[in-house]
């Protein structure tokens, strides 16, 4: 901690990058405990490397260079005529092979060495291509393509685990890099040279699909667990003989706890479990069974434990600014994003790029702010870290308010991905998205209004936003007057999937806020009429189970109640609970407040049921789906975007891999999904809900599975790995092909192979899985900030 606190201070408390940590790396790990059985050289006499797109090829004996310019002034082949959301194209080499059959080796070995000029994040992709039975890539272009970003230029060893892809009938592999702009437009040039290609097969190879803990290793959570909530860890029994474990401080060795070890036997196989419960005293502590032993881990309040990942967290964003030049990463950038607005230009760089590309979406920077904001609040005992919560935050308020035009017009997104030459007129300017959208007006006061609750007394924007959500309420409700329930969501909007139930959850929610605000009549009689129709679209009677009993508090899409409300990418879980939430405070004393709080607690407790299916691991299941879902066609595609002509079968294929509760009634572990697949947004959205509701209903089990969605994310999952990079161990390099490795960058999440329904997380990292993703982490945020505000209120009482 004494290194962290050091790290810190040397960034200026986050304006310049916190340094990378591989040394805990799972790449670092990969190379220290590989056992090679067997390696023979990929490349051999009379195969030659295929020059593939832009740039140049130079090849000795084995060795290949891929050359390219950094940028180009036309777009490659078959891009759009407008440049949407392509960089400037791609150099690469093919090596085709003789449908060869892998089976035996389980990884591919290679050195890269770089000779880059003003190339941000230098980073070679491989792509590896099966003829087989599973066909690799998969249809979407996601399975079998890996992103390596370089550790400096010199010369570096990487490895690549394929042990878990198809790979009977290999017939080539492509290895590219992509031209997209350099540092400040300065003349830039790629220059790769991948050398030493070997195949290997590792007798320590890493299981990537499955929910059995790794050979000999205790699955536990990295950040520690809360004194009053439950702490278990787990393994796969048939790997230890021993039937006791040991809690140990990791100090002094001291053993506090001695214990057996319990089976448990689910769905998803047999486990063992290591519950210690019982210890509450904070301090570090070590578990052991034989000589197999965790790193240390801490038991302490969440003001302590969430201290290093909200930092992290608040890196990774700050690391993703666009606009503003971030040291060792990128100077100003995409200051010619501009579109025609009523006869002036209007920029649109600001606010955080999207992902590990270079998109804007104006609703995820604007959702990320309020998180930014409600961290501040929750960090108050701790200045330091609250301030510069606020600064950041003040950094997303000044995007919102830039791309606000008239009457409710928005400027809301921007399709790119690579770094443009900021001049204005030319070739590679990205012309934003404008739109009138009620639902994201709606969306966009109502998250307003919560920063201004959360807005110290004396901030200065208090006063200015209090002006903008009168208005911005108004444009809304004048556009929901015109539209109703039937506007017509924008492809690649992130608001593009929303249901009639969670747009009133949203009305509802923002409404309540206003009302709170401003105690004004018109406020509270939308609420009320908003949340009303909203209890129409859950689940009251209760749907007969197998098993006889009857579930029911969750929602579906509309009051119809035939299609269930899921997320599959995009998740806005927590609008229903925050709807609740603030319909209770703004409206403490009305009639209907009991019923109110009734139907919080069935939607707990629907929450409740859903924890049970993935145990004894943390996560949260999906949800409940019917068999026939898909029939309604016009749901189903805007549930899901870039869908297949297959998608309609596999929909059913993938809810027969779920488990059966009742008459066509399936929970799924993981969703339903197609080319957009990862679920952490869906974790920690679903945690956010289970911590409002389990302070609304005084349910501390909801408030632990909240907690739990955390540590499942940081090594307490199948893999025994961190998904936030530098946090805890065992992380792995993440899609953040863009502006390169970032400490405390989150993926979008685990993702299913096919059509099943089990973890599945390789080390390869395509998008959308293992793309960073600033939505988590402005989830991470605000869940975190939720358990504070749980203890703080612990401690208040």
């Amino acid at each position: 901690m004494l290194d962290f606190e050091k790290q810190l201070k040397a960034s200026g408390y986050i304006h310049r990058p916190l340094p990378l940590d591989h040394t805990h790396s799972y790449e670092k790990q990969q190379l220290d405990k590989e056992e090679i059985i067997q390696r023979r050289s990929i490349v051999s006499g009379g195969m030659i490397w295929q020059h593939q797109g832009r740039g140049k090829l130079k090849t000795n004996g084995t060795a290949v260079t891929l050359i390219s310019d950094t940028r180009y002034d036309s777009w490659p082949e078959g891009a759009p005529d407008d440049g949407d959301y392509v960089n400037f194209g791609e150099v690469g080499a093919h090596l085709a092979i003789n449908r060869e059959d892998w089976t035996n080796f389980t990884q591919i070995k290679l050195s890269v060495t770089a000779e880059c000029t003003n190339v941000i994040n230098p980073n070679i992709v491989i792509t590896l291509e099966n003829d087989g039975a599973i066909k690799i890539p998969d249809i979407y272009n996601r399975e079998g393509t890996h992103v390596i970003n370089l550790e400096g230029q010199e010369k570096h060893v990487y490895v690549l685990d394929i042990s878990n892809l198809p790979r009977e009938e290999v017939t080539g592999i492509r290895i590219f890099s992509g031209a997209n702009g350099s540092y400040m437009n300065l003349a830039g040039q790629l220059s790769y040279t991948i050398s030493d290609l070997y195949l290997e097969e590792n007798r320590q190879n890493t299981s990537a699909k499955g929910w059995q803990a790794p050979n000999r290793e205790i699955v536990y959570s990295h950040i520690g667990y809360y004194p009053d909530f439950r702490k278990t860890a787990i393994i796969n029994p048939e790997d230890f003989s021993e039937n006791i474990f040991e809690v140990r401080r990791a100090d002094d060795e001291q053993l506090v706890l001695e214990k057996a070890i319990s089976r448990s036997e689910t769905v998803n196989g047999s486990f063992g479990v290591l519950d210690f419960s019982e210890l509450t005293e904070v301090g570090a502590y070590i578990l052991q069974i034989g000589d197999t032993r965790t790193q240390s881990f801490m038991i302490n309040n969440f003001s302590e434990l969430s201290i290093s990942s909200t930092w992290k967290s608040l890196n990774f964003i700050f690391c993703e600014r666009c606009g503003c030049p971030v040291h060792g990463i990128h100077g100003t950038c995409h200051e010619d994003l501009t579109v025609e607005y009523k006869g002036t230009l209007v920029n649109f760089s600001g606010g955080w790029h999207d992902a590990g590309d270079l998109s804007q979406q104006l609703i995820q920077t604007a959702e990320v702010t309020a998180s930014l904001f409600e961290a501040a609040e929750a960090a108050r005992g701790n200045d330091l870290l609250s301030i510069r919560l606020l600064e950041e935050g003040e950094w997303g308020i000044d995007f919102i308010l830039k791309t606000r035009l008239d009457a409710g017009d928005r400027i809301t997104s921007a399709g790119i991905t690579r770094w443009t030459d900021n001049r204005i007129g030319n070739m590679d300017d990205a012309v934003p998205r404008i739109h009138n959208s009620p639902y994201d007006n709606f969306l966009i006061t109502g998250l307003l209004a919560k920063i201004i609750k959360a807005l110290p007394k004396d901030h200065p924007l208090k006063a200015k936003l209090l002006q903008v959500v009168r208005e911005d309420y108004n444009y809304a409700m004048a556009g929901f007057e015109k539209t109703g329930f039937k506007h017509e969501p924008i492809f690649w909007e992130h608001t593009y999937s929303t249901s009639k139930s969670t747009f009133l959850a949203t009305i509802a929610w923002t409404s309540a806020l206003m009302y709170q605000l401003f105690s004004e009549d018109n406020y509270q009689k939308e609420a009320l009429q908003r949340f009303e129709q909203l209890l129409l679209c859950q689940e009251k009677e209760g749907l007969v189970l197998a098993d006889g009993r009857l579930l029911k508090g969750m929602f579906y899409r509309d009051e119809t109640c035939k299609v269930f409300q899921h997320f599959n990418h995009q998740a806005r879980e927590h609008l229903y609970a925050q709807a609740f939430e603030e319909m209770m405070t703004a409206f403490p004393a009305h009639e209907k407040h009991e019923a109110w709080l009734q139907a919080a607690r069935a939607y707990g407790e629907y929450l409740d049921y859903l924890d049970t299916f993935t145990a004894p691991y943390p996560m949260f299941a999906s949800g409940i789906y019917q068999k026939d879902e898909w029939q309604d066609k016009d749901s189903f595609y805007k549930q899901h975007l870039l869908v297949s002509d297959e998608a309609e079968e596999s929909y059913q294929k993938q809810l027969e891999q779920g488990i059966e509760v009742g008459n066509g009634l399936y929970i799924k572990r993981f969703p339903v999904w197609f080319s957009f697949r990862g679920n952490n947004a869906i974790l920690l959205s679903m945690g956010k809900s289970a911590a409002v509701i389990g302070r609304l209903t005084n349910n501390q089990a909801l408030l632990d599975m909240g907690h739990q969605q955390l540590q499942w994310m940081v090594g307490k999952n199948p893999f025994g790995q961190s998904m936030v990079y530098g946090e805890g161990h065992n992380y792995p390099q993440q899609y953040s092909v863009s502006s390169g490795e970032i400490t405390g960058e989150m993926p979008v999440g685990m993702q299913t192979f096919g059509e099943e329904d089990q973890p599945y997380w390789p080390q390869f990292n395509n998008a959308t899985y293992k793309e960073v993703w600033v939505g988590v982490a402005g989830k991470w945020l605000s869940l975190a900030a939720e358990l504070l505000k749980y203890e703080e209120g612990k401690r208040a009482k």
